[in-house]
């Protein structure tokens, strides 16, 4: 891009408002220009003009959410902005976007959830007829306040209420696309859906998550207004999110949740339901057996069930008699959901059949999951299918129809790049090849690392440690690699004097590590699963000293500036495991197809999950501290190299003499 071209779209997308001399740093006391948020925005402003892609990784501490806000908003194009969970949703809509509309331009925007985090009045006003629920619930009373105060603008959305509801009574009342019944429902005109959806027709910038994003695709853009550009913030998580997007699901609970259904009980034969739930019955035990021969969570599922097609013939059954003697008058409302109700049998007997037919495993993965119960400690037993691959899927329904703006904070990896043979460099390569980009030529850009790893902080591989123990070595290598990881832990956490994320790649090792360490550890200590997600973060940042445990979930979207964390610890380089029935199967297939399974899918993947966590440490300018990832793997296997490479470029150390004379100089700082 020459300089003039530059300067016009600098000027033409407000790129000028964030330089210094900028309306920012006029309006703004101490504002500091970002010169790689500026080089972001200018990526961003390309693409709109052009309609190409743009994939841009950038690191912590760039302002993204900024850099690609203030030249959408410039444009005046329509924009889907679509983000990996509600939390950063939420922070999008609350915090970056009334930034940008107080101090840029103003601007019309709209948050928008699924459908079932939002209240439904019908099924609320169904609940307060028929249950007493003032008696069974003492939220009831503060929840009719909240929806009756012509004072407070609730949208409906259960985030928003300002307290919880038990998950029973938010289930009871919460909205159902199977049963809603849209402009029939006596109390469309207040229904909160389509007030959001009324928000989101008027709005340039509409704030969704990937999942809605993904369901809105695949039904043509039938869901969420007509848009000109779409923004993927945290794309890392597209493939996923798509995975689990279009996995199809059958559980007992589907079988019997149709079976209690009133209308099922009250229109079709007895006969007919009782042998439905015996089809069902035998079908799950059969499933059981087949789980007790394996200790794992997970089993494929290579062959035809035939006892899953007397349950699909039973379903389809029970559809055809409802469709066959329908109540003798119903109300348009009650029609809606009588058809509707039909229409989720049949799909429910359609999904049976895909699930247990295994009929395309060149296309899918079939695959048996035990999964606990929300009750309590039982645990049920679903049947999956998966798509292999789901890049044709996204670059058909996705990158061929929209341009697309991907970001993220860790979306390039050391792996082979089909158009600059030879390379070592870090890549987008994987990233654009896993979600249907492939070869094509878009805007790419890896912004530099915004604060000083070098000087800040620094990376701790202890060279003395065993390797991670596996699942099939004997008890005693296990129990030794364990002692190792729990005396090694306490050795950090007590130089770091608590302040520590220590993160896990499995619940078994977090909570063996976490009792040994109970006893020694004079720290707060803070496990995932014991308090909410939120609660757990907010006590690490208000109680001195606090260690928190956590697991996948906890080693991104996690943000703790300053002294409150000061060590990352890592127990094992987060390879995906390898009973995981789709990663078995992604990996067999590019296998037989005489591809580098390791380098080209494995490790990549690895690499991107080992950036989110190390990526805890540093989130300001100020913070310092120490990331340490106990697998001596990274030090003496070929790979080691490469995913060093790809980390945060701190001093490496082996020795934990290092980390303590860190920890001392940053205690005389």
């Amino acid at each position: 891009m020459n300089a003039s071209h530059s300067s016009s779209l600098s000027q033409r997308m407000g790129i000028a408002d964030l330089r210094q001399g900028g309306i920012l740093s006029q309006q703004l006391v101490g504002y500091q220009e970002r010169s790689a948020q500026i080089e972001m925005a200018m990526v961003v402003a390309e693409a709109l003009v052009t309609g190409k892609h743009a994939i841009v990784e950038a690191p912590t501490g760039v302002g993204k959410s900024l850099a690609y806000l203030v030249p959408l908003v410039q444009s005046g194009k329509v924009a889907i902005m679509s983000t990996s969970n509600k939390a950063l949703q939420e922070q999008l809509f609350f915090k970056d976007i009334p930034f940008v509309q107080q101090y840029i331009q103003s601007f019309d925007a709209a948050l928008v959830k699924g459908i079932g985090n939002y209240v439904c009045l019908d099924r609320l006003e169904d609940e307060r007829m028929e249950r007493s629920p003032e008696t069974r619930w003492s939220e009831w009373p503060r929840l009719l306040e909240v929806l009756s105060d012509p004072a407070r603008t609730f949208n409906g959305d259960f985030e928003l209420l300002g307290f919880q509801l038990p998950a029973e009574l938010r289930a009871r009342i919460g909205d159902d696309s199977d049963q809603c019944a849209w402009s029939k429902c006596p109390f469309f005109q207040g229904c909160y859906i389509r007030q959001v959806r009324e928000q989101a027709q008027k709005a340039q910038i509409i704030v969704v998550n990937h999942t809605l994003l993904l369901l809105d695709v695949s039904v043509e853009g039938a869901i969420l207004p007509n848009r000109e550009v779409i923004v993927l913030d945290e794309a890392h998580h597209l493939e996923e999110e798509a995975t689990r997007a279009f996995t199809e699901v059958v559980a007992f609970s589907h079988i019997t949740s149709v079976l209690a259904h009133k209308t099922v009980v009250a229109y079709t034969p007895i006969k007919l339901q009782e042998e439905t739930l015996h089809c069902a019955t035998r079908l799950w035990q059969q499933l059981e057996r087949r789980m007790a021969a394996t200790s794992a969570q997970k089993m494929p599922l290579r062959k035809q069930v035939p006892e899953a097609l007397l349950l699909k013939d039973s379903l389809t059954a029970l559809a055809d008699a409802l469709e066959g003697q329908p109540p003798s008058y119903q109300t348009e409302k009650e029609n809606v959901l009588y058809n509707k109700l039909i229409q989720r049998i049949h799909n429910l007997a359609e999904r049976v059949r895909i699930v247990f037919g295994v009929n395309q495993p060149e296309a899918n993965v079939y695959f048996l999951e035990r999964v606990s119960t929300p009750e309590g400690p039982a645990s049920s037993i679903d049947a999956s299918v998966a798509p292999l691959d789901v890049a044709p899927w996204l670059e058909r329904k996705l990158f061929d129809k929209w341009p697309i703006l991907c970001a993220s904070a860790t979306l390039a990896t050391v792996t082979p790049d089909p158009t600059q043979p030879g390379a070592q460099g870090p890549s987008l390569a994987y990233f654009k090849r896993r979600v249907g980009l492939g070869e094509r030529q878009v805007l790419e850009r890896i912004l530099p690392l915004t604060f000083d790893y070098r000087a800040n902080a620094m990376l701790y591989v202890p060279s003395d440690l065993p390797e991670p123990a596996n699942d099939d070595d004997d008890e005693q290598t296990i129990r030794d690699y364990v002692q190792a990881v729990v005396h090694r832990t306490h050795h950090l956490v007590t130089l770091s004097e608590g302040r520590a994320f220590l993160l896990f790649t499995g619940t078994a090792m977090l909570n063996q590590v976490y009792e040994a360490l109970a006893q020694q550890l004079p720290y707060p200590l803070l496990r995932q699963g014991d308090l909410p997600r939120a609660e757990l973060v907010r006590r690490f940042r208000t109680e001195r000293n606090a260690v928190l445990f956590g697991v996948k979930t906890f080693w991104e979207g996690v943000d703790v500036p300053g002294e409150a964390l000061s060590l990352v610890v890592i127990d094992r380089l987060p390879f995906a495991p390898p009973d995981d029935p789709v990663h078995q199967a992604r990996v067999a297939r590019m296998k037989a197809r005489g591809e580098n399974w390791f380098r080209g899918y494995v490790l990549p993947q690895m690499v991107l999950q080992l950036k989110q966590g190390v990526g805890r440490l540093l989130r300001t300018d100020e913070d310092r501290g120490v990331m340490a990832i106990l697998d001596r793997r990274l030090l003496t296997r070929g790979y080691g190299t490469s995913v060093l490479r790809a980390l945060p470029p701190a001093p490496l150390v082996t020795s934990i003499d290092n980390v303590a004379q860190f920890f001392v100089h940053l205690a005389h700082e």
